[in-house]
């Protein structure tokens, strides 16, 4: 049984353990802890275990996706998209547009964006550090939840 709720600090070590499984440099747990005073964190559980998590940053009028994962256990099931639309309503009528960054490489999360009515706008070349001391880009996104030809697809 699904359940998308705001993310609480006994959430925490589940969340810190998905993030360290999917992240090239995952946040710390201070970082989680001030993102839940400051941010909108939201969790998706299946039968009662967390499996993913996301944290928007809402500014005014627009919001920034800073964080999403699903446990590599639980991908690919429609978790990140559920999760996802939750997180975009829990914003409000009042958030205009949600912007993000993702790995060049991460074509499922792209994908996923894309499904939700984010489309690429920019690139920010060489930002993400790779595992062998490279560089990747970052494909910069956004959803302009306001205009109709953005709004969430199937």
């Amino acid at each position: 049984m699904i359940n998308i709720r705001p993310m609480q600090k006994i959430d925490l070590e589940s969340v810190i353990n998905i993030e360290q499984q999917v992240q090239y440099h995952p946040w710390t747990k201070n970082q989680f802890i001030d993102s839940l005073q400051s941010y909108q964190c939201t969790v998706i559980e299946n039968y009662q275990r967390v499996v993913g998590f996301c944290i928007m940053q809402p500014v005014l009028d627009e919001a920034n996706l800073l964080l999403m994962a699903i446990d590599p256990e639980f991908q690919g099931q429609g978790l990140g998209f559920t999760l996802l639309e939750a997180a975009i309503n829990r914003l409000g009528e009042k958030c205009s547009q949600i912007f993000l960054e993702v790995r060049e490489s991460n074509q499922a999360a792209i994908k996923l964006y894309e499904k939700t009515g984010f489309h690429q706008i920019d690139m920010r070349k060489n930002y993400y550090p790779t595992a062998n001391h490279k560089k990747e880009h970052a494909i910069i996104m956004v959803n302009m939840l306001n205009a109709n030809i953005f709004q969430f697809s199937s």
